[in-house]
């Protein structure tokens, strides 16, 4: 039997897990999404088979970051985009979706 501490996730080669304190999150969980959407190239196919028409002149965020963020808000169970602003802090969010940065609120919407 295989156990999850003994494997390594793909993504991204130095996640550590300990008990020792530090910046904490209880959506730990997204990791294995992380993993399954690697898995099956989420990424590439939302960029081959979505073709979202965006005027927007200035913005910080692309709309498959916003796409990405949102799905994840979804599976944690944040149904709402006010919930982001909470999100954009938390340690496990910024890492499986690789920006220190998240989306706001206001961009989501």
């Amino acid at each position: 039997m295989i156990s999850l501490h003994k494997n390594q996730v793909k993504f991204n080669s130095n996640i550590i897990i300990s008990h020792t304190g530090g910046r904490l999150s209880s959506d730990s969980g997204l990791v294995l999404v992380k993993e399954v959407m690697d898995t099956f190239k989420f990424s590439d196919l939302a960029k081959s088979l979505l073709d979202i028409k965006d005027n927007r002149a200035y913005y910080t965020h692309d709309n498959l970051a916003i796409l990405e963020q949102l799905i994840m808000q979804l599976i944690a169970g944040y149904s709402a985009d006010s919930s982001a602003n909470l999100l954009r802090q938390d340690p496990v969010f910024q890492m499986v979706l690789g920006r220190k940065q998240l989306a706001s609120q206001s961009s989501i919407s």
